[in-house]
């Protein structure tokens, strides 16, 4: 009997905070709209998705010149690193052997 009684309070009280989320939610969007700078020009939503889309497109060519940047970095790295390697054992082996 116990728990069936705490089932349905929490169900209740789970309910009114979502009534007052929802109710919190429109307020805030309502009054937000309401702010929302409206000069006699309609809100052009195919510019500000335009905008939002170049502002992306952006920040994925960078990321992208920024990996392949750093990528050649690292490849021309192992390559000087591999050089230096066999040069100092074709050294080494000038060095032993008497030529």
């Amino acid at each position: 009997m116990y728990s069936t009684t705490y089932f349905d309070e929490y169900q209740k009280q789970f309910g009114d905070w979502q009534k007052q989320f929802g109710d919190w939610q429109k307020k805030f969007f309502d009054t937000w709209l309401a702010n929302l700078p409206t000069s006699n020009a309609e809100l052009n939503v195919s510019d500000s998705f335009e905008k939002a889309l170049n502002l992306q497109e952006e920040l994925v060519n960078s990321y992208l010149e920024a990996q392949e940047k750093s990528s050649q970095m690292m490849l021309a790295s192992q390559r000087k690193l591999w050089q230096d390697y066999f040069q100092q054992l074709r050294r080494q082996t000038e060095v032993k052997s008497p030529g």
